[in-house]
């Protein structure tokens, strides 16, 4: 049973070869939708589609809503089981063999993720692991309501029991603000808070083609002056949110994350048991 691995994804070059190299031997096709990516993610993600050897593409597209950069990248799609991929998402061992048993038994899968945060090292305290998400689907079994971010649930979809790992967090700290994603306690629903840009472009019309041009128009922010006012904003998220994985988190990290943890790109920085930075960014 072949599977296409459909990715969407907007300023991942930090991280997004995590991501690939967790498909590999995996999926048996690699399409991404990029929805307007200026960091390099477009080439980073064919460079590493050529190193891995990964069948796919990667392609642009000028949409707002995720929902329609899924199906952007589904219609490319050439095998009969599709599986939707956020470009921060990394597959351990363990779900990919799930996956893989629940294609070939004919069964949709729903699948959860572990929120790190800041580096590999530390989880997000306050949301530990995403709800679970439809991302396993027989090709022909897809339908789409314009408002949702994702496929209608199809009859007979089973909760996998293993997870996958999000680095949503684990970004640098200009994306992560850009994008607006704080986390609000007493509401309990991040994506829908007013302080998300990402969704207040995504229905504001069409007088801003991206969003960086919503936020310079919205908020008088260039991205250099959001870049000088990121780190610490995220700084204070890491003192009220991050806290070291449990030893249940470690047991199923996938290798490309122990990797990871042995030569890191990202690490907190504590003083006086408190975290104080991030390395190399604060």
């Amino acid at each position: 049973m072949k599977i296409s691995a459909a990715l969407i994804a907007w300023c991942e070059a930090e991280t997004i070869d995590l991501c690939l190299k967790s498909l590999k031997g995996h999926a048996d096709e690699v399409v991404i939708s990029d929805t307007g990516s200026f960091d390099g993610t477009v080439g980073k993600a064919r460079e590493w589609l050529d190193r891995l050897d990964l069948p796919g593409e990667v392609f642009s597209v000028t949409i707002r809503g995720l929902g329609q950069a899924r199906r952007a990248a589904i219609e490319k799609c050439t095998h009969p089981w599709i599986q939707l991929v956020d470009a921060n998402i990394v597959l351990t061992e363990a779900l990919k063999k799930e996956l893989r048993q629940s294609a070939e038994g004919g069964r949709p899968g729903m699948v959860r993720s572990l929120n790190l945060m800041g580096d590999y090292e530390h989880y997000f305290t306050s949301l530990p692991f995403h709800a679970h998400h439809n991302v396993l689907f027989p090709r022909d079994a897809i339908r789409w309501r314009d408002d949702f971010d994702y496929p209608l649930p199809v009859s007979g979809r089973i909760l996998l029991n293993n997870w996958a790992v999000s680095l949503s967090r684990v970004r640098p700290a200009w994306r992560y603000w850009l994008r607006g994603e704080p986390f609000k306690p007493e509401t309990g629903r991040e994506w829908r808070t007013p302080e998300n840009r990402q969704l207040q472009w995504q229905f504001s019309g069409g007088h801003h083609p991206s969003l960086l041009e919503y936020v310079e128009a919205e908020e008088g922010l260039t991205l250099e002056d959001v870049k000088r006012i990121a780190p610490t904003w995220f700084l204070d998220l890491l003192q009220r949110y991050a806290a070291p994985l449990k030893e249940s988190h470690r047991q199923g990290l996938p290798e490309v994350i122990r990797e990871e943890q042995r030569n890191p790109r990202y690490k907190l920085v504590y003083e006086g048991g408190e975290i104080v930075g991030r390395w190399p960014e604060l």
